[in-house]
């Protein structure tokens, strides 16, 4: 994988040099203007400026105010190494890339009036209707549908464990109607029904909105009560071993979460909460050997990208990202990001700053997705699942 992605950023390379060579010395004026530049360099550049930089560089003249930086971003290049908001509404696909803070639009008709339930590896798990599935690739054009659900698509929370693609690929949906039962479907690639199985609890447990992670074989599931139920997937007993810890989130028994998130750390698992009645902004982290939650006060150089379709855990590619939650949330065109230094929403162009998030624009349709790669496909196709 180094190495493609090695070859990746070589061949880009030699395109802007390529660029940059194709305008002849000789016939350029001497005194030329910066502003002359080709409009596809002066992209490329943009894609690797952090914000601050790239406001400056379109406040400097009027033609670059113009300019839009790549989209998908080059491979290699300081936009890459960042994940984009994808909304849906409709078959209006947005992307929205906070470090420059810019929105591109794309009509996607095989995503019209479908809902993203959950994504990774650039993949999206979308349903539509009441019986209908599907993985869908947004950048190749790759269309996977599951076979229909026997019963409505009631699933609180659902997800998959590996690529779409992959031999090993299974989905499992989750419901928990009652504290005491919890319901999980499963189908796994090449088969072409679903499996259900009802297990008991002796801890009660009603799962939450937070998806769920994968972690040494084991699928995490957050509970509304802020405790966690572990789905065993690494023996013999299979996908049925399943338990509830007893011991819940520190500050649960405190508040009552309106929305929860979380996401895989290094040796355990980080949940953002907000709380219902002042939008408060809670971090913790699970330590999964011991199960013991611990308060985080600071995420160092990392920050975190939350929604319901997923969310990411990344190293900050600027040291003004750093220790920073972003939601998607918007205030008016800007998007917004939580900082844990001064415990108060901010937006990303602007200087609007408040300790509530009453009124910003929540985005509900959505996801975070990285991993984007450029590809030529316009149509879409049909793999068998």
């Amino acid at each position: 994988m180094d190495d493609k992605k090695a070859c990746s950023e070589q061949r880009e390379t030699e395109r802007v040099v390529s660029l940059i060579s194709s305008q002849d010395p000789e016939k350029m004026e001497p005194n030329r203007s910066w502003s002359d530049l080709q409009p596809e360099i002066l992209s490329l550049i943009l894609s690797n400026l952090f914000f601050w930089d790239s406001s400056n560089f379109n406040a400097s003249c009027r033609s670059w105010k113009s300019i839009c930086p790549p989209f998908p971003s080059p491979t290699g290049s300081l936009l890459s190494k960042l994940p984009y908001l994808m909304t849906l509404n409709g078959s209006n696909c947005k992307f929205f890339q906070p470090l420059c803070n810019k929105m591109y639009q794309k009509e996607i008709l095989e995503l019209k009036n479908a809902r993203i339930r959950f994504s990774k590896y650039s993949w999206l798990l979308m349903s539509h209707g009441e019986s209908s599935m599907f993985f869908f690739h947004p950048f190749t054009m790759v269309k996977i549908e599951l076979p229909d659900l026997p019963t409505r698509n009631w699933f609180q929370n659902i997800c998959f464990l590996s690529r779409p693609t992959s031999s090993d690929c299974m989905v499992i949906g989750i419901s928990s109607h009652t504290p005491e039962w919890i319901e999980f479907c499963i189908i796994k690639r090449g088969e072409d029904k679903w499996t259900y199985q009802d297990m008991g609890t002796s801890i009660h447990f009603i799962i939450s909105d937070a998806s769920p992670e994968l972690y040494n074989g084991k699928l995490y599931c957050l509970g509304e009560a802020g405790n966690l139920g572990v789905l065993d997937l690494s023996n013999n007993i299979g996908w049925t071993s399943w338990e509830v810890g007893s011991k819940p989130l520190s500050r649960s028994s405190c508040y009552k979460f309106r929305q929860s998130f979380m996401v895989k750390c290094d040796d355990g698992m980080l949940v953002v909460c907000v709380t219902h009645e002042d939008r408060r902004v809670l971090v913790e982290k699970c330590y999964l050997l011991e199960m013991f939650w611990e308060d985080v006060e600071s995420l160092g150089d990392k920050m975190v990208f939350v929604s319901h379709g997923a969310s990411l855990l990344e190293d900050a590619v600027e040291k003004g990202m750093a220790n920073k939650i972003y939601f998607p949330k918007f205030h008016g065109k800007s998007g917004v990001y939580y900082s844990l230094d001064t415990e108060m929403y901010h937006s990303i162009l602007g200087k609007y700053s408040c300790r509530t998030s009453f009124n910003l624009a929540e985005q509900l349709s959505c996801t975070w997705i990285n991993d984007i790669k450029y590809s030529s496909n316009s149509l879409s196709t049909v793999q068998k699942w």
